[in-house]
């Protein structure tokens, strides 16, 4: 168990965070297929695999499943696409390098873990072939990792966050925390982290918390720090999935489902699919290829059925699927979903 001591100072600086991106999602991916016992995850695992690239093994001497992996995300942060990623790792600064590499040496000794290769001290040189190393080994894994399904994926994380965000400014800090269960439980002041081992306490001090909703953070949350800022709040990555319907919904899209189509017609049913992702009234109509109003009218009739949840947020209308309409999609209107 960790435990994060949060004074009302850090609780009013408590924010919900962009998702990882691209590159930290295929980092943390990566500690996911080298473990054994992976729930939810074994299919996936079993499928990439078999298509393993021959330069994986760098990401595994740097990122291995135990607790002392090489946190190469907390200077990259910010970078959505795979690309802005690794454009950050070749800029970002030496000297948080230096810092991350010394701290994970560090931590692994204390734990008595196997040592770090020798390769990644080269990370913070001048000449930047370990981080192109790198670079290479983090793009061609996750070509074989997402499968072309990346943009599905990142819609769903941001989705999330949104959510997240939108839960703490309408009902409060405490309820948000209250969502992130059984991966978190707030006990004012401590915030409890779960953990499979002990570990040391943190005390942001004021300086706040950011909260990440991540798909491989698993199977228990993460903690962040910057080595070169250390007035940045920390950072709690929290596993987004919590059950199979939510893997099989961050994964990708669902088959066609005919009957839907026949009952709303397919352009409203294309609608819905689309909206099952989380989208604005904008990117409703680029999805599906009709105008802002015509989009706005097909999410209205969803709304109205019961189908659809939309809410502002800043200048735009997001939407999302109740629980029928995520029901409908299934083919499954079973005791999850009740039409009165």
């Amino acid at each position: 168990m960790k435990r994060i001591f949060l004074t009302p100072e850090d609780l009013l600086r408590v924010r919900i965070g962009a998702p990882l991106g691209a590159l930290g999602e295929t980092m943390l991916a990566s500690r996911i297929v080298q473990r054994k016992n992976v729930a939810g995850f074994s299919g996936w695992r079993n499928q990439v695999r078999a298509s393993i690239p021959a330069d994986f093994g760098v990401l595994a001497d740097i990122l291995p499943v135990d607790d002392g992996f090489l946190d190469l995300i907390t200077p990259t942060r910010g970078a959505r696409s795979m690309s802005a990623g690794i454009e950050a790792l070749h800029l970002a600064s030496r000297i948080e390098l230096r810092n991350e590499v010394d701290n994970v040496i560090r931590h692994r000794a204390e734990l008595g873990r196997t040592p770090m290769p020798n390769w990644i001290e080269e990370l913070s040189g001048r000449d930047g072939a370990a981080r192109q190393q790198v670079a290479s080994a983090v793009e061609s894994f996750h070509a074989v990792a997402f499968g072309g399904r990346w943009a599905h994926i990142q819609a769903y994380l941001e989705a999330a966050a949104e959510r997240m965000a939108r839960t703490m400014a309408t009902e409060g800090v405490e309820q948000m925390f209250a969502g992130l269960h059984p991966h978190v439980r707030w006990r004012a002041p401590i915030l409890e982290v779960r953990r499979h081992m002990a570990c040391h306490n943190e005390n942001p001090e004021g300086s706040g918390l950011i909260i990440i909703p991540s798909l491989f953070a698993w199977p228990e949350p993460l903690t962040l720090h910057s080595t070169v800022d250390k007035d940045l709040p920390l950072t709690l990555v929290v596993p987004v999935l919590r059950d199979i319907g939510d893997f099989a919904a961050v994964w990708g899209p669902r088959p066609t489902n005919e009957a839907l189509t026949a009952l709303l017609g397919r352009t409203r049913a294309g609608a819905l699919q689309v909206i099952a992702e989380g989208c604005s009234t904008t990117e409703l109509a680029r999805r599906l290829g009709v105008s802002p109003a015509t989009a706005s009218e097909h999410a209205s009739i969803l709304r109205e059925a019961g189908l659809v949840d939309s809410w502002r947020h800043r200048n735009a209308m997001r939407h999302e699927v109740t629980t029928l309409g995520s029901a409908l999609l299934d083919g499954d209107l079973g005791s999850s979903a009740r039409i009165a």
